[in-house]
């Protein structure tokens, strides 16, 4: 084009107006004339050149250059005379650039070429050149059919295109003058519009011509009209005695149309009662006519002219009852069809009316359809839709261009629909009423036709659109049910492992769905273009767009074929989903280390597609992980391989088919519920632990075969990880004596593996990589799993449980610590052990277990003092427990709000020497006998006597701490009082009163025995006193308001009383009351000399007593402290200050 441009043709060079010879019309070089000479088309429609005067230039020019005044005015009289008048309109719509043209004429030819090509190609070859030999060569001229045919075809194609580029120069030429020619086309335009100006001006006024002979009036008959006037009657006119009607009343109008109806209303009920066909039923009669109506068809007025009922009905109006339709009929169709719809009535009465009238419905619906299908092929549905008439009925193909690839052949299949007209006879070829013709459609899809194609479609809409859209909605539905079968069929759908979801509708075809589900994350849906009829991938993504090409390009048979594509999509999808997640976390994806193909069949299933390998930094080198992908989901494999030479390096997979000495030394599957798991990072990090506690699986059991111990394995259902690995089920007896009085009848212990803890060197922090399956893996957690071996410590954590007596940990279920926890409902007690990866914790079992042997006795003492002690912190070296100084829920009760005072003790047994110490807190009244309990802690009777005997002891302890704190308020003149701890349950309280009377020392003593009784099983404390008193004691008869009483939780014996732990604490205190207020009345002044001197018991360790100045004042309301680990030790004191003498007896 380009050079055809050059050689000859003008271009607008010559509208230039420069005089230089410089890209102007007058510079033109011979070289270019002559080239002008050879162009062979005409060259009228060029812009002629001006002559050429002497010196270059046009005459006019020459002179504008001479008289250069006269120029500008020249100039604007030309520009004026260019320029069209306002009067004509400027076309600007229907135009289209010269490029398009051509650029549509040059692929339209390129196709052509390639068309041509192939239909060459598809040409046979003549029989004398296939049975030749190829190397010899003829130079005669072939003539055969075959050679003839294909040169004729070349003319052909060289005659049409030349045709058409010899049209495409002449616009081009025409192109370049387009200013003249829009001009040109304005004023042809212009012109042609005041030509049918004119020509409607002289058919209006012809018309009006024609209509005013209607208007002229004939010259008056002067003669007639007088005679009229003065006789009143023209002599002239004869008399026909004509009487002429009255003129109809409305009532009489309407009483003939009443009777109408009436004789309409019986013809139909009783004379054409059996003639009436079926679907002219539905009738009514109004207005002296009846309106027969077909639902969706039409509905016609007929009415009667004579009473006879033999006489025909005579049409009256005809309406179409479906749309779209003309609203109004023309009037000579409805004259047409009046006479040919009176011509039926005539001869075949009501049914020959039907007949007809449904025969033009049917006609005229078929050509609305022709109609829409022809505007649908010419607007959006373009090269997707082929219409052709079949004489009455209507042939459209779709999807024209779905099938144009070549490997296709020259026949590909095809899908149309045939709209025609049934006759609606049934096959049993009885004739029945409701038979009549009805519109039918015959489906042929992929050059097949569908004989059980249900399509139903609206008759009173009439939509051509509609009516594609279910047949293709048909041909979808049938596309995607058959993949979505053979989908269906495959194990990994067919288990519901994965989404397989069909949405099928048979109105719309764009929203028939299948979504398949690829991985977790990447789900695919598929659809289908109504229009052409192509595939769609939904999301839009580089695979997904590769797949869907493929499928539309090379599936010969896109119902058959299609699920294979998505196979290969979901695996395409499965691994890089694997691998980039799996490279993330520390995996290592390398190749084939050097198997065989038949050895690695035998592990994996048959129908796998393609196996991954991957491994770990820290593992061995011949230890893998094997995927094998396929529609039965991923199976993962542990492949352990042999050893490869010293020598040789792991081969990659394009060295795999080379001879190896590695094979598969063994191989285990990796049990994992989901058929295609989840490749999560929790999931990968679970691998990593898995395949880890298979190793400590190992070690335990060797430690276990060579203690020669009772162990087997069996699989548990109930793990709170996603590792499931079988536990070990070691008899402890065989490892250790175990107490068979503290456990239960199983003496087993199982061992399960729990995962891994990250010891970071740097930060001492431990960090549990193994989470339970409903977590996600947290940041830090993720951090960890990239860490190599040489930044990160792992330590396995394997479970331990012993099977205990249910009793003795029922009330110790909850209290648990980090490494140990209690079920007291199914009897076992959880111990947490920690070793290197491929290290036992046999070892450990063992020491743990001599521990939990001894808990297990403090925990069945706590459970039978479960009421009186409650437990706050139990572990596998210290146990801390809480005692209320009161149990009496009635005293709690009394006071609204009131909260329980409670001491903590400590028992401490983590010592190697197995010696147990008891810490009590500071502010213990108890710790007054701290080292009596001690030695009871770690005598026979261990933790249950001092249980037993903490409470009973605590209201006696403090009720003793009351007195000696309300006498540090009386004076060292007046009496002192010391307590003396003869044992727990056994304690002196002594009154050094001062005394005028005649007494050895001058003092008199009165001394009180607390001891613990039982009656009945019920421990009592027993209070009485025991120096001796002359009679006449004064002391004795205060008393008396005490041994005489009774209290919550006393009662008095008349000369001793006794208390419940309830009472004791304010027996105690009643007593002391009253020896005070004796002393402070100077009753000790008044007592007679006893007769006889009472014992004083011989003490082991006396404390010095100081002087009455040295003795603090104290209140009874004395801030409690924390304990400190070396309250238990002999020098531990009493908050209080003041000294006691102390006396103990063994």
């Amino acid at each position: 084009m380009d050079s055809g441009a050059r050689n000859g043709s003008h271009t607008n060079h010559d509208r230039d107006p420069r005089l230089n010879g410089i890209n102007g019309a007058n510079a033109v070089s011979e070289k270019a004339l002559d080239k002008g000479k050879n162009r062979s088309e005409p060259q009228q429609n060029v812009t002629p050149i001006s002559p050429t005067i002497p010196n270059g230039v046009n005459g006019a020019f020459s002179q504008a250059r001479q008289n250069g005044a006269e120029r500008p005015a020249a100039q604007g009289a030309e520009a004026k005379f260019d320029q069209l008048p306002q009067e004509i309109k400027h076309i600007t719509a229907g135009y289209l650039p010269v490029s398009t043209l051509l650029s549509r004429l040059a692929q339209k030819t390129h196709n052509n070429v390639e068309d041509l090509i192939n239909q060459l190609a598809g040409m046979p070859v003549p029989a004398s050149v296939a049975s030749s030999n190829a190397s010899t060569i003829s130079t005669a001229d072939d003539n055969g059919m075959e050679n003839l045919k294909k040169k004729l075809t070349l003319i052909n194609f060289a005659q049409s295109a030349h045709e058409q580029w010899t049209k495409a120069l002449i616009i081009t030429n025409w192109s370049r003058r387009s200013e003249d020619v829009s001009k040109m086309i304005d004023l042809r335009i212009h012109l042609t519009t005041q030509k049918v100006f004119y020509d409607q001006a002289l058919d209006n006024l012809v018309k009006v011509k024609r209509d005013l002979s209607h208007a002229r009036l004939p010259n008056p008959d002067l003669k007639t009209a007088l005679e009229v006037l003065t006789t009143g009657r023209a002599s002239w006119m004869p008399e026909l005695g004509y009487v002429p009607p009255p003129l109809l009343t409305a009532k009489e109008i309407l009483q003939s149309l009443e009777n109408l109806n009436t004789l309409l209303s019986i013809r139909l009920n009783l004379h054409e009662y059996d003639k009436i066909p079926w679907y002219f039923r539905d009738y009514t009669i109004k207005s002296g006519r009846v309106t027969f109506r077909v639902e969706g068809e039409f509905e016609v007025d007929l009415t009667i002219a004579d009473e006879d009922p033999e006489s025909q009905f005579w049409f009256i109006d005809f309406r179409f009852l479906f749309s779209p339709t003309s609203l109004e009929i023309p009037l000579h169709l409805q004259t047409h069809i009046e006479n040919r719809v009176n011509e039926a009535l005539l001869q075949d009465g009501l049914l020959g009316c039907y007949n007809y009238l449904h025969s033009v419905t049917l006609t005229h619906k078929i050509s609305e359809f022709r109609r829409q299908a022809a505007s649908l092929a010419r607007g959006k549905w373009v090269e997707s839709l082929k219409v052709e008439s079949l004489n009455r009925a209507l042939s459209v193909q779709y999807w024209v261009d779905r099938y144009t690839a070549p490997h296709f052949g020259p026949n590909p299949p095809k899908s149309w629909i045939i709209l025609g007209v049934h006759s609606g006879k049934r096959k049993t070829g009885q004739p029945h009423p409701k038979d009549t013709s009805r519109l039918f459609i015959r489906w042929f899809r992929d050059s097949k036709e569908v004989l059980d194609a249900d399509i139903t479609f609206d008759t009173m809409n009439l939509s051509m659109e509609s009516l594609l859209k279910k047949v293709i909605a048909k041909h979808v539905e049938y596309m995607l049910t058959s993949n979505f079968k053979l989908l269906e069929a495959q194990p990994l759908y067919r288990d519901h492992e994965s989404l397989l979801a069909l949405s099928i509708s048979s109105d719309d075809p764009t929203e028939s769905e299948m979504n398949v589900q690829l991985t977790n994350e990447r789900h695919l849906s598929v659809r289908m273009e109504p229009i052409t009829g192509r595939f769609i991938f939904s999301p839009a993504s580089r695979i997904n767009s590769d797949s869907e090409s493929k499928l539309n390009n090379q599936a010969k048979a896109p119902a058959i074929d299609g699920y294979k594509y998505i196979e290969s999509l979901r695996h395409f999808a499965v691994t890089e989903e694997i691998v980039s997640r799996a490279v993330s976390l520390g995996w290592i994806r390398v190749d084939n280390p050097g198997l065989k193909q038949d050895d690695l069949r035998a592990v994996v299933p048959k129908d796998t597609s393609q196996v991954v390998w991957l491994r770990r930094n820290g593992w061995k080198k011949n230890w893998f992980v094997a995927i094998s992908l396929s529609m039965s989901g991923e199976r993962w494999w542990l492949i352990e391989t042999t050893d490869p030479p010293a020598s040789a390096s792991i081969p990659q997979a394009k060295n795999a088919r080379k001879e190896s000495n590695i094979n598969i030394a063994n191989h285990l599957f990796i049990p994992i519920k989901a058929m295609s798991p989840i490749p999560t990072y929790h999931f990968l990090n679970t691998l990593h632990i898995f395949i880890t506690g298979i190793l400590s699986h190992y070690a335990n059991l060797k430690a276990l075969h060579a203690k020669r111990a009772l162990f087997t394995l069996h699989g548990t259902r109930k793990l709170l990880t996603a590792v499931r690995l079988p536990s070990i089920y070691v008899r402890l007896s065989s490892l250790i004596k175990f107490d068979a009085s503290t456990s239960s009848s199983k003496d087993i212990v199982k061992l399960t593996f729990q995962g891994l803890e990250a010891l970071h060197e740097t930060s001492e922090a431990r960090m549990l990589l193994l989470q339970r399956p409903d977590q996600q893996p947290t940041p830090s957690a993720t951090v960890t799993q990239g860490l190599t071996p040489k930044e990160d410590k792992l330590m396995v954590v394997t479970e331990a449980r012993i099977n205990l007596a249910p009793s003795a940990m029922r009330s110790m279920a909850e209290r648990i610590d980090r490494d140990i926890a209690f079920d007291s409902e199914k009897g076992f007690l959880a111990l947490r052990l920690r070793s290197r990866i491929g290290e036992s914790v046999i070892p450990s079992l063992i020491e743990r277990a001599l521990r939990v042997q001894r808990l297990v006795n403090f925990v069945t003492v706590l459970h039978k003092h479960e009421k009186s002690i409650e437990c706050e912190n139990i572990s596998l070296g210290k146990i801390i427990f809480t005692y209320p100084v009161t149990t009496d829920n009635r005293d709690a009760m009394d006071v609204d709000g009131a909260t329980t005072q409670s001491y903590k003790a400590i028992v401490d047994f983590s010592a190697s020497d197995n010696d147990m110490k008891l810490v009590l807190e500071k502010g213990n009244p108890q710790l007054l006998i701290v080292d009596h309990l001690t030695r009871l802690l770690n005598g026979k009777e261990g933790l249950d006597s001092v249980a037993t005997l903490l409470p009973l002891s605590l209201p006696v302890v403090r009720s003793l701490d009351a007195v000696e704190v309300a006498w540090a308020s009386v004076s060292k003149a007046i009496g002192d009082v010391f307590v003396f701890v003869r044992a727990i349950d056994w304690y002196i309280i002594r009154y050094s009163l001062a005394s005028t009377a005649s007494l050895p020392s001058g003092v008199l003593k009165i001394s009180f025995e607390i001891k613990l009784r039982q009656r009945r099983g019920v421990p009592w404390w027993y209070i009485i006193r025991i120096d001796n008193r002359g009679p006449g004691d004064e002391l004795d008869n205060s008393l008396r308001s005490v041994w005489n009483l009774n209290g919550p939780g006393w009662q008095g014996m008349r000369v001793s009383a006794v208390a419940q732990r309830s009472g004791v604490e304010e027996l105690v205190g009643k007593i002391d009351d009253v020896v005070r207020t004796f002393a402070n009345n100077g009753g000790a002044n008044t007592l007679p000399n006893p007769s006889q001197p009472a014992p004083q018991p011989t003490p082991q360790a006396v404390a010095p007593i100081n002087g009455p100045s040295s003795r603090p004042q104290m209140t009874s309301q004395q801030p409690r402290q924390q304990p400190t680990p070396n309250q238990s030790q002999q020098s531990q004191g009493r908050s209080n200050p003041i000294k006691r003498e102390i006396v103990e007896i063994d």
